[in-house]
């Protein structure tokens, strides 16, 4: 009988969370959460490639698409907000 236990660092679980939350803050950034919903998304997406590069997760591709949607997020928020200025201050002016 052999008691072989495995209790090698290498050997722990992988930690995905950061790259699933950084997809579901990315898509949610698009539904529900347009302020903050990208910036997290950037953020999370950051940490979770980090951590894959370093072999601690194994979701890369969930990391890097919440980093991509939040990038898009981001610029779409820069857009609207730019837009919204500019309709504010040319919309309202009317030709006498």
């Amino acid at each position: 009988m052999s008691d072989h236990q495995n209790t090698s660092a290498s050997s722990q679980a992988p930690q995905n969370g950061m790259g699933t939350a950084a997809l579901i803050m990315g898509i949610l950034g698009f539904l529900c959460l347009p302020l903050v919903g990208p910036i997290l998304a950037i953020v999370f997406g950051r940490i979770a490639l980090k951590r894959a590069a370093m072999g601690q997760a194994t979701n890369a591709g969930a990391a890097k698409a919440g980093y991509i949607l939040g990038i898009i997020g981001v610029v779409f928020l820069i857009v609207g907000l730019v837009v919204t200025i500019l309709i504010a201050i040319f919309g309202s002016s009317t030709p006498a």
